[in-house]
């Protein structure tokens, strides 16, 4: 029984690895991050809604092309829509 109690408390009680210079890495990487997106801090209570901005303007792109080759098609169907029908 006293085995037991002496290994739990060896396995509980040792060293644990230095975490500083993975922590420093991890706010510098956080901090440029956050710079790079314009602002002070990486985390904050609006991310979710600008995540869902930074979606949509990274798509705007692909639906535009899509409404320009929509476009050019019906265009192409009415003969350039240059003569007008009354």
């Amino acid at each position: 029984m006293l085995s037991l109690v002496l290994t739990m408390l060896a396995a509980c009680g040792g060293e644990q690895a230095p975490q500083g210079k993975a922590d420093a890495n991890a706010e510098a990487t956080a901090k440029a991050e956050a710079k790079a997106k314009g602002r002070d801090t990486d985390a904050t209570v609006f991310d979710d809604m600008i995540q869902t901005e930074d979606r949509a303007r990274g798509v705007e792109g692909t639906t535009m092309a899509a409404k320009a080759a929509t476009d050019a098609a019906i265009d192409a169907q009415s003969g350039d829509g240059s003569s007008e029908q009354h």
